[in-house]
């Protein structure tokens, strides 16, 4: 039997995390382990879910003092436990109970000799789980392609990825702090090395607070959000982010890379020191696309007329 390990991070998730473990016990699907790393806590969270490991031999925490952030957190998880297929798991969400069954399915039908990452959509909802309407809701799955170097339609909390995927990851281990997220990161490597398939079904409520670490943005249509006045500052972050990214990629995997990636990433690498020109040229030479087409407008402009300036 395929051993399925559900990695969750937490820290001083005490108001949402019960609900979270409960969702997992109620799945389907019931051959699962369940591995929790803390990340500091300082409230209740550790004792909850001990009390939960006390009833449920499924349930594993690894107590750790140190306070890495959610990304190498996961990281973290990803390097220590072995298993056939994972999911990532965050503390605050729900997952509807046929969320492992559907899912494990799918890439059971797979060819799971290469990287295999299957995804699924999502439905947010506010703190006590009542549907709330958000931009987000419409975003997952729109991603395809060399889109992912510039943009990630996944949360963590959607994906199951195979064990090629989490054994590439693993063996070429990048400088974690160039990594934007852990599941933007295994996206990348699933798109280069392997294949990704997207479940058009909502399987995950995905909770929206004040307290959320990420979370899916203020509601209102894209157009709206384009008025905001921090806009140019997030899309600078978003360019310096994914550039850092991407040549933190083109570093890890170099032995590697097809020839097309690499060929495209050292043209991307060059577009630093070039003019805006060859920057304008290198972005439309290849099929960058955003979650919509003014996401991918506005990505192109700050990265095209303000690369430098951004990193």
């Amino acid at each position: 039997m395929n051993k399925i390990a559900i990695l969750m991070s937490t820290y001083n998730g005490e108001k949402y995390i019960s609900e979270q473990i409960e969702s997992l016990q109620k799945q389907t699907y019931k051959e699962w382990s369940l591995y929790i790393r803390d990340d500091g806590s300082g409230d209740d969270t550790i004792r909850i879910i001990e009390d939960f490991k006390k009833k449920d031999l499924r349930i594993n925490l690894i107590k750790d003092d140190k306070n890495l952030k959610p990304a190498k957190s996961f990281f973290t998880l990803m390097n220590k436990i072995e298993a056939d297929y994972y999911f990532f798991c965050d503390q605050d969400d729900y997952w509807l109970k046929n969320k492992l069954q559907i899912m494990l399915h799918k890439i059971s039908r797979l060819d799971n000799t290469i990287p295999q990452v299957v995804y699924c959509n999502l439905k947010c909802v506010d703190q006590n789980l009542k549907f709330r309407k958000y931009g987000f809701d419409d975003l997952i799955g729109k991603i395809s392609g060399d889109g992912r170097f510039i943009g990630n339609d996944m949360p963590g909390c959607v994906m199951l990825f195979n064990k090629k995927t989490r054994d590439l990851v693993k063996e070429y281990k990048p400088n974690y702090d160039n990594v934007t997220m852990h599941d933007w990161w295994v996206a990348l490597v699933a798109h280069v090395f392997g294949q990704i398939h997207f479940i058009d079904e909502r399987l995950i409520y995905y909770r929206q607070h004040v307290d959320n670490t990420l979370g899916a943005g203020k509601s209102g249509n894209v157009i709206m959000k384009l008025f905001q006045k921090d806009l140019l500052d997030k899309q600078r972050r978003l360019v310096r982010k994914s550039f850092k990214q991407d040549m933190e990629f083109r570093q890890a995997f170099k032995p590697i890379l097809p020839q097309e990636k690499k060929i495209m990433l050292d043209n991307m690498m060059r577009c630093y020191d070039k003019s805006i020109i060859y920057r304008l040229k290198f972005i439309n030479s290849y099929d960058f696309k955003q979650m919509s087409a003014i996401r991918t407008f506005a990505y192109k402009w700050t990265f095209v007329f303000m690369l430098k300036s951004s990193l």
